[in-house]
């Protein structure tokens, strides 16, 4: 975050840089479970982080459900590679 300050020292035209850029893997070919179990929990890491630090504020409700969702898909996934190949177990 980038800020000029006037001839008192107060902080005035705050400019913040955004990173807009978008990373996602493709679940294509052999090994695909584990790419996405890996993908979920550090989506799940990273908006549990949004998460704690909204307490109190507007978000805080909704970042927390799609915690527990993300929760929910990584479970699943776990599940599902439970009865497939143990090749493919991501742990």
């Amino acid at each position: 975050m980038g800020y000029r300050v006037d001839h008192r020292g107060r902080p005035y035209d705050v400019r913040r840089t955004v990173n807009t850029s978008v990373h996602a893997e493709l679940l294509i070919g052999k090994g695909w479970e584990a790419i996405a179990h890996a993908e979920l929990k550090r989506l799940t890491l990273q908006v549990g982080m949004y998460h704690q630090q909204l307490k109190d504020n507007a978000g805080y409700e909704e970042t927390g459900r799609a915690v527990v969702a993300l929760e929910d898909a990584v479970e699943a996934l776990e599940h599902a590679l439970d009865e497939g190949d143990e090749d493919n177990r991501p742990y």
